[in-house]
């Protein structure tokens, strides 16, 4: 019990000690919006995330980050006399989000940081249906993301953030209509990050 203790203490010391960090390590949930393919199919699972500080300047800090979501959709089937097969399946979507940001520094509000991002997401699709049968699609959609961000320190190195990603897809698989519909996308994401 007494090392529990002790080593309670020393993590609770290393969040708190006021060190300049470049890298922060994030763990997010997504949630999509919007009326589109992802705001109406798809369910958020996690998003993890990894942002370097490049520079620091007085009124801005730069930088770069990569972030990596799973979302999933499910067909929940039934008994397809043509096929005869039970006809059911989930999308597993893999969403790769590099890009770089720019976070303000505000001088009253010290704790709280608003970033803009702007970069790219690629969409990775893997279906597997119920009969067994396994699709791993090669034509994979990717597209221009703007990053819209909130965060808020409650220690100096551990932050909670909120953040939104508007997607505009450039590259769809084939034969998916060019609408709003299959080309702009939304999600919001909740969670925490640390600074290593």
């Amino acid at each position: 019990m007494k090392y529990k203790i002790i080593s309670l203490l020393l993590v609770f010391y290393s969040l708190a000690n006021a060190q300049h960090s470049k890298f922060s390590v994030e763990a997010s949930y997504p949630l999509t919006t919007g009326q589109n393919f992802i705001g109406q199919d798809y369910n958020g699972v996690l998003d993890l995330g990894v942002k370097y500080k490049i520079t620091t300047m007085p009124l801005v800090n730069l930088g770069a980050s990569v972030n990596a979501s799973l979302l999933k959709y499910r067909i929940e089937g039934g008994y397809s006399p043509a096929l005869d097969a039970y006809v059911g399946f989930k999308t597993s979507l893999y969403l790769i989000q590099p890009r770089v940001y720019a976070e303000i520094n505000l001088k009253r509000i010290t704790k709280l940081h608003p970033s803009i991002g702007l970069g790219y997401s690629f969409f990775l699709f893997k279906t597997n249906f119920d009969s067994g049968y396994f699709s791993d699609e090669s034509n994979n959609e990717w597209g221009i993301n703007l990053n819209l961000g909130l965060s808020y320190d409650l220690l100096s190195r551990m932050y909670i953030q909120a953040g939104y990603d508007f997607i505009k897809l450039t590259q769809l698989k084939d034969g998916t209509p060019s609408t709003s519909y299959h080309t702009n996308a939304g999600i919001i994401k909740l969670g925490l990050g640390i600074r290593i």
